[in-house]
């Protein structure tokens, strides 16, 4: 098991400012067994949400790829996230 993170922001003024709680829930609902995610936890700041991962993986490498997948599609389907862009911690 790897702690990865990723982080998600926002260039202008963000649309729409969720909760840690929130953030944490979409990550969730965008997780596939397949992506081996046990823990999820994020941090909230303006225009920035900090993502941190527990993931099985072979690598942290790997881990780091899992938890992208989830962000991205979390990016491409959550309304909540219209205007949010993923970038690697």
């Amino acid at each position: 098991m790897h702690l990865v993170a990723v982080t998600l922001i926002c260039l202008g003024p963000a649309p729409s400012q969720l909760t840690a709680e929130a953030v944490t829930d979409l990550i969730w609902v965008h997780s596939r067994p397949e992506d081996r995610v046990e823990h999820v936890r994020a941090r909230v700041d303006l225009n920035q949400y900090g993502i941190a991962a527990a993931i099985i993986a072979d690598t942290p490498q790997a881990a780091t790829a899992n938890l992208r997948l989830v962000c991205e599609r979390a990016l491409r389907h959550a309304p909540a996230l219209r205007g949010w862009f993923l970038v690697l911690t």
